[in-house]
């Protein structure tokens, strides 16, 4: 591994809304926190909720939002300009003077958040991983009847100002991949392709998929509808031939954690499906190293998912739904997509996985390779920095 290459110390602020919340931007927040730890800058953490909790860090502080009994009055908090909101973060800026600023995900108090960093003048910095910036519906909900329209109409004015106000606070943009960067519609000249840090390991021995050995399935992310679980466990209930006995191993905790389980009780499937809860790295190892087959059944599109590429670093596709960048990353070969919130169409891949175990195997070491010269890690820090240093040299907006 090359030596790193320490430049200027920077003052850093990092800037998530819910670091709390397990999720592929907060696995990577952790990680850019270490790394410019080693590199020897000062850092300060900005949240909503809960602060983000890390050693490395010389102060954290959080914004709680005190929710009002209106749901008209949270509406115009969240979407609106909320005051004490920019006060607080203001305030911390202020403070800390940080040189940069760089931001994960922010989803929530975009009209509140954006404006008060374009206020401070401090260079902004932004990963962007997902699509919410294009998408004035990222979750998905169903809107129907007079009300339905109405929200609907709401949502699309609230997000053509997020947007507004988005674009006039950050300096540069870094999209993990090609599908984000074209299809949010960034500003000319304000971002550029930067893939995701994937470490890659020692590849797991193959599990065998001999008659009688039943396709291994793993899915792993936060429990929350937007995110499938439930059609995956439709679907399994529709595997015929080799598929038929699939097992299948769930990581990871959310607001629907209870109800899957009770979905998979009612669908006959306790004996095939088991959760494992929240996952620390060795638990995750080893799940990744038992499956053949990873599985992303997300109702939203996904950007590029951390889970898809650390089963392809161990040499396993993926199924995920076609949407966002999944087709980007699982294209040539490397994996299989299905149709967005179609059961069966999983199903139906699923099985043409389980029918030939040698293309199973060839798919995931085609993903491999890919990851491998794609997401190297170095030359993902590298680049961060660099875009550092560029910024903090050119300093605030005139």
């Amino acid at each position: 591994m090359r030596p790193i290459t320490l430049t200027s110390p920077v003052r850093l602020l990092h800037l998530h809304d819910a670091p709390h919340i397990a999720g592929g931007a907060s696995a990577y927040l952790i990680r850019v926190i270490e790394e410019a730890e080693v590199r020897g800058h000062l850092q300060w953490g900005w949240s909503l909720d809960e602060p983000i909790s890390q050693p490395s860090l010389i102060g954290a502080e959080c914004f709680r939002y005190a929710w009002p009994a209106s749901a008209l009055r949270r509406r115009r908090d969240f979407h609106g300009r909320h005051e004490p909101l920019i006060r607080h973060l203001m305030g911390f800026v202020r403070s800390i003077q940080p040189d940069l600023i760089h931001v994960q995900n922010c989803a929530a108090f975009r009209n509140s958040v954006f404006p008060a960093l374009q206020s401070c003048g401090v260079p902004t910095l932004m990963t962007v991983h997902d699509f919410s910036l294009a998408d004035d519906n990222p979750s998905g909900r169903v809107r129907s009847g007079v009300r339905g329209a109405l929200q609907a109409a709401l949502d699309r004015r609230s997000h053509a100002r997020a947007r507004t106000s988005v674009f006039s606070a950050v300096r540069r943009f870094l999209s993990p991949t090609e599908s984000l960067l074209q299809g949010v519609g960034f500003p000319a000249g304000s971002a550029r392709l930067q893939r995701l840090p994937i470490e890659f390991s020692e590849l797991a021995p193959w599990p065998e998929l001999a008659e009688n050995t039943p396709l291994r399935l793993f899915f792993a992310g936060s429990l929350y509808r937007s995110k499938g679980v439930d059609l995956l466990l439709q679907a399994m209930t529709l595997l015929q031939g080799p598929a038929a006995d699939a097992i299948l191993e769930v990581a990871g905790e959310g607001d629907q954690a209870e109800s899957l389980a009770e979905l998979a009780v009612t669908l006959g499937l306790s004996a095939r499906v088991r959760f494992l809860g929240h996952c620390g790295p060795n638990a995750m190892e080893r799940a990744y190293s038992q499956c053949h087959l990873l599985v992303l059944p997300s109702r939203v599109p996904e950007n590029s998912p951390l889970t898809v590429l650390e089963a392809g670093a161990r040499g396993r596709p993926a199924v995920a739904s076609n949407r966002g960048g999944v087709p980007e990353l699982l294209g040539e070969n490397r994996g299989w997509t299905f149709r967005n919130e179609d059961p069966a169409d999983l199903a139906k891949v699923i099985e043409g996985a389980a029918d030939d175990p040698r293309e199973l195997r060839a798919r995931g070491a085609r993903m491999r390779n890919w990851v491998r010269a794609e997401f190297d890690p170095r030359q993902h820090w590298d680049g961060l920095e660099a875009v550092r240093q560029e910024l903090v040299s050119r300093g605030a907006r005139p």
